[in-house]
């Protein structure tokens, strides 16, 4: 997956685009975890990982929130051992605290997105995974 930074100058397209690629890995990260495929997790795990490098959240988390950003720091400890099972659970709590509590980042300058990384009507924020 190629990815392009964001910066402060980023159009609302830029960080639409890192929300949708970075859910899009997430959900692929879960198929992998729920069918037991420790390679294609890791895989997955990295990918986000990278992307994260480039996103807008500062020193290149992956998550703004910092439980959710445990989680899935979590996930990624999980998976260096081998251990599939805490991964599954970590991930498990990190989507949770998704559906529990999503949340809203606004701003003039940044999109209107679903969890899902697809527009929605409305103005002054952003309801993805953070």
């Amino acid at each position: 997956m190629s990815t392009t930074p964001i910066s402060a100058n980023s159009t609302q397209s830029d960080y639409q685009s890192y929300f949708s690629a970075r859910n899009s890995d997430l959900k692929q990260l879960g198929q992998a975890l729920r069918s037991g495929d420790l390679a294609a997790a890791q895989q997955e795990f990295q990918a986000i990982q990278d992307l994260s490098q480039s996103g807008p959240f500062a020193n290149g988390v992956a998550f703004q929130n910092s439980g959710r950003e445990q989680a899935f720091e979590g996930i990624g400890k999980a998976l260096q051992s081998g251990d599939l099972q805490s991964a599954q659970e970590a991930f498990a709590h990190l989507m949770h605290s998704h559906r529990a509590h999503p949340p809203v980042l606004g701003g003039p300058e940044t999109p209107v997105v679903s969890s899902s990384g697809q527009p929605v009507a409305g103005s002054g924020g952003v309801n993805v995974i953070a």
